[in-house]
């Protein structure tokens, strides 16, 4: 990664795109079967609008995310990863409605991590509904180096103790890959995972595990208006994560103990 590279790339950044659809009931319906949400019961699921909006049909990289050079720059750095979230509910959405979105890449951010030279992409979206901004994300993507092989965290002993406990299997990895339209194969692919990207098996998606962070969070306290979460650990279909709600905030825990995301969740708007 150059400062000529930084520089070509910069010229993604700042163009925002603009796209209206309606909103449907079933792609909602589809979010919810991937988080075992009962939706007759508890209405729309957390961070249900990810199943909304979906990128449109293009080309693929190797690793079954769009081809890069559409709305993100061409990054020489192989692996992209989802690393944080920041949202705020300002108005429910409404099924059956057109809607419009509007996404843009912000800005590109050069950083030095332990693994070596890591590039943050800023992604901020909106929503809009019968003319009024129903919700706002402002996302970062992380693009960086392959780096080493991780190991399959050994199960700790007594294991972690949470207010809710669940265990993500590869059904339920490809029902939230297909809801959200995310195809990137660490999700579904067992080989490609070990092979390409050195993971001892499929990997959870941190959308995932934050939608039920936040799911365990609102049957406590009603609807959030906000919501944000940071991953800050790989974890793995077939481990069991504990799910805990604190004064402080929420956390999810890997097997062994090590905390591998974090969020925070609000009833008042900001």
């Amino acid at each position: 990664m150059t400062p000529d590279d930084l520089a070509h790339w910069q010229q993604w950044a700042g163009k925002p795109e603009w796209r209206e659809e309606v909103l449907h009931g079933a792609d909602v319906l589809r979010m919810a079967e991937a988080l075992r949400w009962d939706a007759d019961a508890l209405g729309w699921p957390p961070l249900g609008h990810l199943a909304l909006f979906l990128p449109p049909p293009g080309p693929r990289g190797p690793d079954g995310h769009p081809a890069r050079g559409g709305f993100f720059p061409p990054v020489s750095l192989p692996r992209r990863m989802f690393a944080s979230a920041d949202y705020r509910f300002h108005r429910p959405l409404i099924a059956g409605m057109p809607a419009m979105q509007m996404r843009v890449l912000d800005r590109l951010t050069p950083k030095q991590g332990s693994s070596g030279p890591l590039l943050l992409g800023t992604v901020r979206i909106e929503i809009w509904q019968e003319g009024e901004k129903a919700l706002e994300e402002v996302q970062t993507i992380v693009w960086r180096e392959a780096g080493d092989p991780v190991a399959l965290p050994a199960p700790a002993s007594p294991p972690p103790v949470g207010d809710a406990v669940f265990t993500p299997d590869p059904v339920q990895l490809f029902l939230f890959s297909a809801a959200t339209a995310n195809a990137h194969r660490i999700h579904y692919d067992r080989a490609y995972a070990q092979a390409e990207e050195a993971y001892p098996a499929l990997v959870v998606h941190g959308p995932l595990v934050a939608a039920q962070l936040l799911g365990l969070w609102e049957r406590r306290h009603g609807p959030a208006r906000q919501f944000a979460f940071r991953a800050a650990a790989p974890l793995f279909a077939g481990q069991p994560i504990a799910l805990t709600a604190r004064d402080d905030g929420l956390a999810a825990l890997r097997c062994d103990g090590t905390v591998a995301v974090t969020a925070t969740a609000s009833a008042k708007g900001g």
